[in-house]
């Protein structure tokens, strides 16, 4: 009866075994999408890098376009993980095509191209499709894994500057051609309103018994009356408006000091970067115990609070360098 439960135990533990291997040798798990680092037990990274590297086809790309992404390396290996990610967020950025032989892994977000099966390898050719609205500066990373206890991880690229298609607007001047406004003098003469005016009287002549009376003619003569107006001219000076182009930059917005501090899930672990050491080790403080541990990041990262685990240098700005 204790023969039997031994052989079932056995039998439980090599399926285990077994089926950790193959879904590891059919392409990578999702909880390496963000540190890169494959879930093979305690075993850590391989440094430093033996000569593998990613070429790139263009140091530059423009929103909606293609990157050709080649790896190479001095060794055969079985996997791979590789990946875009912004330069300033760290955010995994694009998807891909041409893969050949070989799949996505969703990161949510983002994705990756892993491998599908364990064979030797010696080149990974695939295609990076940039979205349509851009994605920033980008480089690429990879995890090379030659045996399940040797690989390495976040071997990167140069960078690739995304380029933006503008638009220049000559600058517009606007001359107004000047307006002259002459007007014409004018002369107005006025003619005498009156005629002369001639009055003349007959004489008459009353002749009265025995007194006569005489008396003379009367003449009323009116000299013409002219009014001249002086001619007025009036000239406008000419005016012209010209419209200056105008430049507006906008400055850089660099990120702000990592936290001091973070928790794990369970919230009875807190871990903070070790002061003096720029965050390439931490603290672990079991909070229930009241016992601290002085740990090392895992080789080429710091240790990042902001997500509570290793992380590119780029990315981390350690609060107690």
């Amino acid at each position: 009866m204790a023969f039997h439960h031994i052989s079932l135990l056995t039998v439980v533990v090599v399926f285990a075994l077994r089926s950790t291997v193959e879904g590891r040798s059919t392409g990578a798990l999702r909880a390496a999408c963000f540190t890169l680092t494959p879930q093979h037990g305690q075993n850590a990274p391989s440094t430093p890098n033996p000569g593998y590297m990613i070429d790139v086809s263009s140091s530059f790309y423009m929103p909606g376009g293609h990157v050709q992404v080649t790896v190479t390396g001095p060794n055969v290996w079985r996997g791979h993980l590789l990946q875009a990610r912004n330069v300033n967020s760290g955010a995994i950025v694009g998807t891909w095509d041409n893969l050949g032989d070989n799949q996505i892994l969703d990161c949510n977000p983002g994705s990756s191209v892993t491998h599908t099966n364990s064979m030797d390898k010696n080149i990974l050719n695939v295609t990076w499709v940039a979205p349509d609205n851009g994605a920033g500066n980008i480089f690429f990373v990879v995890t090379i894994v030659q045996e399940f206890t040797i690989f390495h991880v976040n071997i990167s690229s140069e960078v690739v500057t995304e380029v933006i298609k503008t638009t220049t607007m000559e600058p517009t001047t606007t001359t107004m051609e000047p307006t002259t406004t002459t007007m014409e003098p004018t002369t107005t003469t006025m003619e005498p309103t009156m005629e002369p005016t001639t009055t003349t009287m007959e004489p008459t002549t009353t002749t009265m018994e025995p007194t006569t009376t005489t008396m003379e003619p009367t003449t009323t003569t009116m000299e013409p009356t002219t009014t001249t107006m002086e001619p007025t001219t009036t000239t406008m000076e000419p005016t012209t408006t010209t419209m200056k182009p105008t430049t507006t930059t906008q400055e850089p917005v660099f990120d702000q000091v990592d936290p001091m501090f973070c928790m794990n899930e369970a919230g009875d672990t807190m871990y903070e970067p070790m002061p003096g050491t720029n965050c390439k080790k931490y603290i672990e403080i079991i909070v229930a115990e009241n016992r601290s541990f002085v740990r090392d990041a895992a080789p080429g990262t710091a240790w990042d609070t902001k997500i509570c685990n290793g992380n590119f240098p780029f990315f981390v700005r350690c609060a107690v360098p």
